[in-house]
């Protein structure tokens, strides 16, 4: 066999110091196909750091009524609408249904 060939006969891949390399002689195109390859792991990292977030949102959001009623009794308690004895009552029902 003649150099530059293969155990199967054919031409090596890769082309040697005569270019050709695996897809042929040109190389103008290689450009692009890194940068589609760039894109594409950037945007893989978006979708996975998205649904991440979400995740992670929905893990650690409490429950939003309660949290709401206590935030609803204090502002009434900051507007003098509860009596402290009413206040403290109605933050440990609301605490007590939390848990």
């Amino acid at each position: 066999m003649g150099m530059g060939y293969g155990m199967m006969g054919g031409p090596m891949m890769g082309g040697g110091m005569w270019g050709g390399g695996m897809w042929g002689g040109s190389q103008s195109g290689s450009g692009w196909w890194l940068l589609a390859g760039l894109l594409g792991r950037v945007l893989t990292l978006l979708v996975v750091v998205g649904v991440g977030y979400f995740v992670y949102r929905a893990l650690t959001e409490s429950d939003g009524g309660t949290g709401e009623a206590l935030e609803e009794l204090r502002l009434a308690y900051a507007r003098g609408d509860l009596s402290d004895e009413e206040y403290e009552r109605r933050r440990e029902r609301l605490n007590r249904d939390e848990h």
